[in-house]
């Protein structure tokens, strides 16, 4: 059988839908208010439905029209036929924007602050999108199944296959370094340094949008009070307006000057004095190879 056959009996979209709606709401005033259309267009339609199957679907009755045994029938395929196109359609267009997207997560912000203008930069064109999340399992997630083109941990991945082949490849990125921002009259602010547990029973202030920091720091600092705060403008203004401590980075620093009044102490736990990595996939690492080389220069 030639194309031109095929052609003939393929039933369009749109009747499909109208079909669809019609087995839902039952009538045809309905379906012509639902697809926003006329109940003649509606019947026309039906009927070229059931001329290209060769069937009828429909009861008939005076003032009345509703679906026989094999419209019921039909009906079920009907639905699962718009579902497929409507979802290859969807996956079609998801694909394309995946395309025209450059995706990434990063354990901290920090890092996301540095590596989005190098990307950016390096992809013109593609939409850069960032995610930060508090776990690494949910970054190594996103990127096993290709949500992520890449990631930013605080340790490098070096798992293998079955044949002893790397899986990802890990390259350093930036160092980031935790201090607490106390007032000059605090009794700890003479210190050189800290450790985290020194801040026992202390309340502080706290941003709920720092990644793994936020975990780190309620656990390891027994019986305070977090004063949190979600958006950061206004951490900074009751930062700048109170004597109550709050955290800030060697990097975070940079972007938000220290108040007056206050002194930044180091903390010295292995957990938040960091070296971060960008991890890919070793297949991947190729096309990646300028942002590597860009963040070692920067």
């Amino acid at each position: 059988m030639n194309s031109d056959y095929y052609t003939k009996k393929m039933i369009e979209t749109y009747i499909i839908e109208q079909f669809v709606a019609f087995a839902e709401l039952k009538t045809f005033s309905r379906v012509a208010e639902k697809l926003n259309t006329s109940q003649p267009s509606i019947s026309r339609s039906m009927q070229k439905l059931e001329d290209e199957l060769g069937v009828s679907l429909f009861e008939r009755q005076k003032n009345k029209i509703a679906l026989n045994e094999l419209g019921e029938i039909a009906a079920v395929y009907a639905k699962n036929v718009l579902n497929a196109h409507n979802n290859m359609i969807q996956a079609v267009r998801a694909e394309a924007q995946k395309k025209r997207t450059f995706s990434y997560g990063s354990i901290a912000p920090a890092p996301i602050w540095e590596l989005t203008p190098i990307i950016s930069q390096l992809f013109m064109g593609m939409t850069v999108s960032a995610d930060l999340k508090e776990t690494e399992n949910a970054l190594l997630r996103g990127l096993k199944d290709d949500s992520y083109n890449l990631i930013v941990l605080f340790r490098p991945i070096e798992e293998k296959d079955a044949n002893g082949n790397a899986l990802f490849y890990s390259t350093p990125f930036i160092q980031e370094k935790l201090s607490i921002l106390l007032p000059k009259n605090h009794p700890l602010a003479n210190r050189k340094s800290i450790y985290l547990s020194d801040l026992a029973g202390e309340k502080i202030l706290i941003h709920t949008k720092i990644g793994f920091w936020y975990n780190v720091c309620k656990e390891k600092i027994p019986n305070a009070t977090f004063l949190e705060q979600s958006e950061l403008s206004a951490l900074r203004e009751i930062v700048n307006a109170t004597k109550l401590p709050s955290f800030v980075t060697d990097i975070s620093g940079k972007i938000m000057p220290f108040p007056k009044g206050k002194v930044a102490i180091p903390i010295l736990d292995d957990e938040v004095n960091v070296q971060f990595y960008i991890v890919c996939k070793e297949k991947n690492k190729g096309a990646y190879t300028a942002i590597f080389n860009a963040t070692r220069e920067h």
